[in-house]
């Protein structure tokens, strides 16, 4: 299986990682937009759990919406997201990132 956006590979990596020391049963996951999709990253931990006792463990994930503040013309909210960059939709400058870079897991 090929997975076009690696975004969600490190937070997928991280939770197999944690969920690996004890015996979970769910997860609960906060994962924001730049860091990955929901919908991608459950994918990506179905396929690398399929074989694995982790397959079982019962997944809940939101996802969280980005929102910036611009460093040139002081706008808030929604970025413009290009691959690997961040901008504001106004002026095209770097942001500073408010929320959206999440990713939190409660065992």
């Amino acid at each position: 299986m090929e997975f076009k956006n690696i975004r969600e590979e490190n937070a997928v990596s991280t939770l197999i990682d944690m969920l690996k020391q004890g015996k979970y049963k769910k997860a609960s996951v906060k994962l924001g937009e730049l860091r990955g999709k929901p919908e991608e990253f459950t994918k990506l931990y179905n396929y690398l759990t399929e074989e694995s006792r982790l397959k079982d463990v019962k997944l809940k994930i939101k996802g969280i919406k980005a929102k910036v503040k611009c460093m040139s013309c002081d706008w808030k909210g929604d970025p413009h997201i290009k691959p690997n960059h961040v901008q504001c939709p106004r002026c095209f400058s770097d942001v500073h990132i408010l929320k959206g870079n999440e990713f939190q897991v409660h065992l």
